[in-house]
């Protein structure tokens, strides 16, 4: 699913904090001649990984990083956990995430926001609490946010590829 107005709050009717992701979903199931126990049976069994990009940790501020979590360009996709839910990620979803990178031969980081200082969010946090669904926030490690010129290893995104397919193949 793709879904506008993710950067002002998600909260439209075709945003991510609106009906569109719940009502495919639901349909969907429908379709099929299932019924509401199908739908929760299904939205309980389902793994979403929402991918968006992350912090690298950059050569001038590295001091803003976690010091065990400094992601680098280049390293594989990131994993990023949050302790106050600004991302979706829990041990399960983390478990699996890793899982289909061994399968694909891909190695990962994890990202972990530095509890000094504020913590941005996706979308994950969002489909987890509002779909029942279990979500993993994931990503390619990016210098300069939301800056005119935001960069990653030019390997990032096959890498981050790579780790996808494994994950739906698994």
């Amino acid at each position: 699913a793709a879904f506008d107005h993710e950067e002002n709050g998600s909260q439209a009717d075709t945003g991510a904090d609106g009906p569109l992701l719940g009502n495919v979903l639901e349909r969907s199931v429908f379709a099929r001649g299932g019924g509401y126990e199908d739908k929760a049976r299904s939205f309980a069994g389902t793994v979403c990984l929402s991918s968006d990009t992350g912090h690298a940790v950059h050569p001038n501020y590295a001091e803003r990083h976690e010091p065990g979590h400094h992601p680098l360009p280049n390293a594989g996709p990131i994993l990023k956990v949050n302790v106050n839910q600004r991302y979706a990620t829990d041990g399960g979803g983390r478990a699996l995430f890793a899982a289909a990178c061994e399968r694909a031969g891909v190695p990962w980081q994890s990202f972990v926001s530095n509890n000094s200082m504020p913590c941005g969010t996706t979308i994950g946090p969002i489909t987890a609490a509002r779909h029942g669904i279990t979500t993993v926030d994931i990503g390619a490690a990016i210098l300069s946010m939301h800056s005119a010129r935001e960069l990653c290893g030019a390997d990032d995104p096959h890498l981050l590829a790579a780790a996808l397919s494994a994950f739906l193949e698994g």
